[in-house]
């Protein structure tokens, strides 16, 4: 005969039934809340991933479109220059060839700039090493003929340099203004490979240039940083494709990269006025590792808490069913939530009356205090100041008091003054009572805002860069009409820089850059900005003058400044010097790129006219500051200098082919060091304040202390 089976008791049924069922809830509960939290961690990095990446293509498109719009600009030149030029051929060709050797001096980033005739042989421009080449074939030649415009060739392999690139071309008119051939030069795929190798993206990021047809003009990968691999050819993933059908300007994509298989966020920015596009991709890898790690701590704790609930259920059960098994399960689960309580992670303390009545061992390594110390204390010591101490205590019970959590994020106080950022939170224990529960997340802060500075900063001087340059201008044009003063964009260019480079190496380059940048930082005020806008060329932006002379005390020094030597780390001394351009706003415009356009468009002017010196947008042929009642043009024996006629004591000696090489006859006129009036840039604006900074919440001008 079989055994009956033990008789349960039906009470001990339910309670294994309620027991049962409310594991699953907690279980429940517990796997949605994990997946939750590791989805919105995913999603966060997506983001964080997708703005780094965008924001580095937004930078690369101004950029590229700032060097296309130079080398458009010096293409209209020897167009214009062609059409006025009159006399015989050999007149013509003299005056093509100088010209084209003037503009090439000006466009180091091009291979050459050449000029063919109206069936496409090249006519001006060869070395005389180089054979005779028709570019009548061409696509870009038949394009250039029936357009007005600027022609961007699609990816070619040069026939004379004989390597991949691009070739930027405009249409050359006679006198007559019938079709006489194009000018036309060539941007090398190496050129671009070289701008991308210095940007951050990752040990698996890539950045690449594509034409309006997806062919691939330059690519570079940090896993494959030599190949050339898929230029001129069109090798993309169809989420690519239908991204740029659906919006061509600008946009994202996450997809495996059909030419290294490497899945990446990848976003692109079409260059504003010219068929190209970039693209900017961070490897999934790369950004994703965090959160991977994430999701095995993640699902680790929350299985150790369902392990643990579900082992409390099962205590519970037993209790019921034999009481010494029932007392031993009670000590066994006591012991456990002990050692839950008294980790080393999470700070604990329970309060009456905002006095330490418990706390546990996390708490005081978390504050630097003994084992114990604060038991009976005050917690006003955890606090950085009475106000933070105030306003938490009015926020915190009230909440507590209705049933409600309090929880919030806040700077705290050490045991030896040192400040730390706490997540704090708490919840009522009891009438009187209340437990509070502290996690560091100092290391959480300090990414955040490094995060944020390298958003906006050069990361070679720590200027800010120029998406802040621009901010900083457009707030304080903004502010133009409620105060007095002018605001001047100031654009330096070094001269002689890539001569450095070559010279001493671009190491030696970053550390003439890093000099630079403080030097200049050390001419202007607090409240003034110095930038850098890429490669050799900075930024100032100077407030509250009241007259464009004010600046130019301030300019002088800085010219002086930049020219003196600079110790090298091998103990050689390299010296560089410095054009500058400036616009005054109100009185050049009030829109942030028109002015940044006109203040580098008048260092040019400064390059040409000899280097090492000062030219105000007020002196350009064409400006209505030029007009004779202009404040920059003013004469009279109170009248101050034009900026534009600032030169410093020691110019270099004019370069060969230069205007300063004319005949006497005809060599322009130094105007020499102007009169300055008594009172310096400084004294003239003491106490003022920049209009701009106010809409910065970070002292953004300041360069970070020099690295090693």
């Amino acid at each position: 005969m079989d055994r009956l089976p033990p008789y349960v008791p039906r009470s001990l049924t339910r309670l294994a039934l309620w027991l049962a069922v409310g594991n699953l809830v907690i279980a429940a509960a517990i796997v949605a809340a994990t997946w939750l939290a590791l989805q919105a961690g995913r999603e966060s990095d997506l983001t964080r991933a997708r703005e780094t990446t965008e924001n580095l293509a937004a930078s690369l498109s101004i950029e590229i479109g700032a060097e296309l719009k130079q080398v458009d600009n010096a293409l209209q030149t020897l167009a214009l220059q062609y059409r006025r030029t009159g006399g015989g051929p050999e007149a013509l060709k003299r005056a093509m060839e100088r010209a084209l050797a003037d503009q090439r001096s000006l466009l180091p980033q091009v291979d050459a700039i050449r000029m063919t005739d109206a069936h496409g042989q090249v006519i001006y421009g060869l070395a005389a090493e180089e054979s005779s080449v028709s570019v009548g074939d061409r696509d870009y030649f038949q394009r250039a003929r029936d357009s007005d415009g600027v022609v961007i060739s699609e990816p070619l392999f040069g026939r004379v340099l004989r390597k991949w690139g691009i070739v930027v071309a405009r249409r050359l008119e006679a006198g007559d203004g019938s079709f006489a051939g194009v000018v036309y030069t060539t941007l090398s795929t190496e050129h671009f490979i070289e701008g991308f190798k210095g940007l951050t993206i990752g040990a698996e990021g890539a950045i690449s240039l594509r034409t309006r047809s997806q062919r691939l003009i330059a690519r570079y990968s940090a896993a494959e940083p030599h190949s050339i691999r898929g230029v001129g050819d069109v090798i993309v993933s169809e989420d690519l494709m239908r991204k740029m059908a659906a919006n061509p300007q600008q946009g994202w994509y996450m997809t495996k990269t059909r030419l290294d298989n490497i899945e990446r966020i990848t976003c692109y920015r079409q260059v504003r006025g010219y068929p190209l596009t970039i693209f900017t991709g961070a490897s999934t890898a790369d950004f994703l590792a965090a959160w991977r790690g994430e999701v095995l701590q993640q699902g680790g704790l929350a299985a150790v808490v369902i392990l643990t609930v579900l082992g409390c259920s099962v205590l519970v059960f037993l209790q019921q069913r034999r009481d010494r098994r029932a007392a031993t399960g009670l000590q066994q689960l006591a012991l456990e939530q002990a050692l839950m309580l008294d980790n080393d992670m999470v700070g604990m303390m329970r309060l009456r009356g905002r006095n330490v009545v418990w706390q546990n061992r996390a708490l005081s390594s978390l504050f630097g205090y003994a084992p114990g110390e604060l038991l009976g204390q005050p917690t006003r010591q955890l606090y950085l100041d009475e106000a933070s101490f105030r306003e938490v205590g009015e926020a915190a019970y009230p909440a507590i008091e209705s049933g409600r959590r309090y929880r919030q994020q806040l700077r705290m106080r050490r045991k030896d003054g040192t400040p730390v950022w706490i997540d704090l939170s708490g919840a009522s224990v009891s009438g009187n009572e209340s437990l509070w529960m502290m996690i560091d997340v100092s290391a959480l802060k300090e990414s955040e805002a490094t995060a944020r500075h390298l958003a906006v900063h050069d990361a070679l001087t720590g200027l800010p860069n120029r998406v802040r340059f621009t901010e900083r201008l457009a707030g304080a044009l903004t502010l133009l009409g409620e105060r007095v003063g002018l605001v001047a964009v100031c654009w330096v260019d070094l001269d002689g820089f890539k001569e450095l480079n070559d010279q001493f190496g671009h190491e030696a380059g970053d550390v003439v850059l890093r000099v630079v940048a403080q030097r200049l930082q050390a001419g202007v005020r607090n409240h003034d900005l110095v930038a850098r806008m890429g490669g050799d060329e900075f930024a100032l932006l100077l407030t509250a003058l009241r007259a464009e002379h004010e600046a130019e005390p301030a300019l002088r020094r800085m010219l002086a400044s930049i020219a003196e030597p600079i110790r090298l780390p091998d103990g050689d001394h390299a010296a560089v010097t410095a054009s500058i351009g400036i616009a005054f706003a109100p009185l050049h415009g009030r829109q942030a790129e028109a002015l940044m356009r006109l203040a580098e468009t008048a260092m040019t002017m400064a390059k040409r006219a000899g280097k090492r010196r000062v030219v105000s947008a007020s002196s350009m042929p064409g400006n209505a500051m030029n007009a004779p009642n202009s404040p920059a043009t003013s004469v009279g024996p109170d009248a101050p200098t034009p900026v534009d006629a600032i030169d410093t004591p020691s110019s270099p000696a004019p370069e060969p082919g230069t205007d300063s090489a004319a005949p006497a006859g005809q060599r322009p006129r130094d105007p020499g060091p102007p009169a300055c009036r008594t009172h310096s840039f400084d004294e003239s604006v003491a106490g003022e304040e920049d209009p701009g900074a106010t809409l910065d919440g970070e002292d953004s001008s300041r360069v970070p202390p020099r690295r090693s």
